[in-house]
């Protein structure tokens, strides 16, 4: 190489200072197409030398052995066409092919390089030289192979042929970095490469088996109610109970351990931090927050026992009981944090301990990264409003992975001298694996979270999945958009179901999920009162007893679909009822559930008495009117009105006789307001005399 491609300038600190140095100079979308003395100059901020085509690594980065510390890529390049039987290359395709690699290596260092969409999955520097030796090569030299024949050709990994890429497909290594490339791609921040080639199967005609139906992969499915309302509870007792307990065990524990002389033996090493397990374990006062002796009200697996059986032994007494319900302890936070906050897992994942924020109005917020239509290669900021047990799930977690950046994974690793999760909020907790940035398996540790909580890890015939979460969300939103269930009050602590929609239907996502639910909902409503009047009909029973002005076109709606279905040959079958609900709500459009069995039936275009001047709009249903004939009062609720009319005349019966005739007044004019939906009611009870007395008795 000529003097020409050295830049003298001081090597960056460490590896984020390094990759901040390239950043405030070149932006990442850029790097692909940086010229050779542009990347010199990136290759070097970022601490990877000074001389074109050589990547060094040095030693404070990563430990690398011998062969990976200073790869001279055009050497590697030379050394892979021999094996492919090339013996001669022009220069200026070496060249190309040199610039190939340092620009890939440089955008590995820089951008997320792998399929999982948190800052995290940057490539290390092992993995990124191992790549430049191995692998990437192999690639690079097809591809100068076939350009030599075609120098012509635009780009040089472009002229890879589908033969060439099914070959790399078949081994893992090789696919890997072809799907790297093409993702990286996907992300703006790389051109030349080939698409991937479909695969196409041959068999053997006289050989062929059966072939079996090819299905769509299935979407996420929502968590199903009943599978929520066991677990929820036990969640929140590992939270709200548990947690506290814990982690005053475990921060007590971190302080004992540090006087620990981790020098000694491993059996004299051994024996004493026993010891001080036993002592703090013994010592320690499992309590409730009411002060009473704390004990799980159900079956708490706390550790995985011997030849593999689970044991359930309360309060915990070894290591290694202590380190499962730790994980457990992270993944209940875990589950709420998905649950409250409707996150996608990436977002989640990219949330720092000091996530929380308050604003000046007292009210909390979650603050993170979004990554998802993201044209920010870092994702844009967003703000989640973090209702109370959000709060306390977050900060206990950020409490427990500091408590465990201190505390040893296993009794031969020792005391860490430093922190072992560079700040990460969820954490590798005892012997757990420990990648490159990705701190613990989400989906794999829900799994375990349930069957440690005594239910099923795969509720509605599917694995917990961290999708799961948010679908379930959605679903929730929708059901509480239209009859205001209050699970969701209760599950996020608001006084107001208004407040919590507002803090979940933020997220168009999520949004999108409950409009959908919605619409089902209003149509199976619909339908559901429409069979009930078919059935009655057809069946020459009394009507249902819909009450509302609005009733009437529901019967004459079903009247007129049974005559046009007769003249037409047809009869009225299982989908009927759905069809012509989809017709009357404008396929879910319409109907609003005013109260309880109440619902405004009036759709886009149509006037109602809820607003002014029979606005043909959005329908006003806090200002419902009984008399509009938009109003349907589904008959379920005719039962509840005839009990409380009879109610109000056994109050009305006391007041006359006490002579408390203001009583009396206010309670007869509830029971005109209760039968106002039900004009049969209506007739029934004032032509009763008792009810005449009394009406005639408030007149006086």
């Amino acid at each position: 190489m000529s003097a020409s491609d050295k830049v003298t300038a001081p090597t960056p600190i460490g590896l984020e200072e390094g990759r901040w140095a390239v950043l405030e100079r070149f932006q990442a979308e850029d790097i692909h197409t940086l010229s050779r003395e542009d990347l010199v100059a990136a290759q070097m901020l970022a601490g990877h030398g000074d001389t074109f085509g050589f990547w060094q690594t040095p030693r404070s980065f990563a430990r690398l052995p011998k062969n990976l510390t200073s790869i001279d890529l055009a050497a590697r390049l030379r050394h892979v066409l021999l094996e492919e039987g090339v013996s001669f290359i022009p220069e200026p395709l070496l060249e190309e092919g040199v610039l190939v690699l340092t620009r890939w290596a440089l955008i590995a260092r820089m951008a997320p390089s792998t399929k999982r969409a948190y800052k995290s999955n940057r490539l290390g520097p092992l993995t990124i030289a191992r790549v430049l030796y191995s692998y990437l090569p192999r690639l690079v030299a097809r591809a100068i192979a076939r350009k030599s024949a075609n120098p012509k050709a635009k780009g040089l990994l472009s002229c890879l042929t589908d033969a060439d890429q099914l070959e790399f497909q078949a081994d893992r290594l090789l696919r890997n970095e072809l799907e790297r490339l093409n993702l990286l791609r996907s992300r703006g921040l790389w051109s030349d490469v080939a698409h991937l080639p479909g695969i196409q199967t041959t068999t053997d005609p006289s050989q062929a088996r059966e072939r079996s139906a090819q299905s769509k992969s299935e979407p996420y499915l929502p968590l199903p109610d009943d599978w929520l309302c066991e677990i929820g509870p036990r969640v929140l007792w590992v939270v709200q109970e548990m947690g506290p307990n814990l982690l005053l065990l475990l921060e007590a524990l971190q302080e004992d351990i540090k006087g620990i002389d981790w020098s000694r033996s491993d059996q004299v090493l051994s024996g004493s931090m026993q010891a001080c397990i036993s002592r703090h374990l013994s010592a320690h006062p499992w309590r409730t927050r009411d002060g009473k002796p704390l004990v799980p009200p159900f079956s708490l697996r706390t550790c995985a026992g011997r030849r593999g059986q689970p044991t359930l032994e309360w309060p915990p007494r070894t290591w290694e009981q202590v380190i499962a319900l730790s994980t457990t302890l992270q993944t209940a936070q875990l589950f709420l944090v998905l649950l409250a906050s409707a996150g996608r897992i990436g977002e989640v994942a990219t949330l720092t301990r000091a996530c929380v924020e308050i604003a000046r109005d007292g009210r909390s917020f979650m603050s993170g990264h979004t990554y998802k239509l993201s044209r920010n290669l870092f994702g844009d900021a967003r703000e989640w409003p973090a209702p109370p047990i959000l709060c306390q799930a977050l900060g206990q977690q950020g409490r427990l992975a500091a408590a465990w950046d201190y505390l040893p994974t296993s009794l031969p690793k020792g005391l860490p001298l430093a922190p072992r999760s560079n700040g990460d909020l969820w954490v590798s907790i005892g012997n757990g694996p420990k990648g490159d940035g990705v701190v613990i398996d989400f989906n794999g540790a829900l799994l375990v979270l349930a069957e440690r909580l005594g239910v099923d890890p795969r509720p509605g015939g599917k694995g917990v999945h961290a999708h799961r979460f948010r679908k379930t969300i959605g679903r929730l939103a929708g059901i509480a958009l239209f009859n205001s269930p209050l699970v969701l009050k209760r599950l996020f602590g608001h006084k107001s179901i208004e407040m919590t929609l507002h803090y979940i239907l933020c997220d168009e996502g999520v949004r999108a999920e409950a409009e959908a639910v919605l619409r089902e909902l209003r149509i199976m409503h619909c339908a559901e009162a429409l069979e009930e009047i078919h059935h009655a009909i057809a069946n020459d029973l009394p009507l249902p007893g819909n009450g509302g002005a609005g009733a009437a076109r529901l019967t004459a709606a079903v009247r007129r679909t049974q005559d046009e279905l007769k003249r037409a040959g047809r009869e009225w079958r299982g989908g009927s009822a759905f069809d012509l609900a989809c017709l009357l709500t404008m396929n879910g459009q319409g109907w609003r559930l005013v109260q309880e069995n109440i619902v405004c039936s009036k759709v886009q275009g149509e006037d109602g008495l809820c607003q002014k001047k029979r606005a043909k709009g959005e329908p006003n249903t806090a200002n419902c009117q009984p008399e509009c004939d938009n109003r349907i009062v589904f008959a379920r609720k005719r039962r509840d009105v005839e009990l409380c009319i009879e109610q109000y005349l056994d109050i009305a019966r006391q007041a006359r006789d006490d002579g408390q005739l203001l009583v009396l007044a206010s309670v007869m004019h509830n029971m005109q307001q209760a039968w106002v939906d039900f004009a049969d009611l209506e007739k029934q009870y004032r032509e009763k005399s008792e009810v005449q007395a009394l009406l005639a008795l408030c007149e006086e």
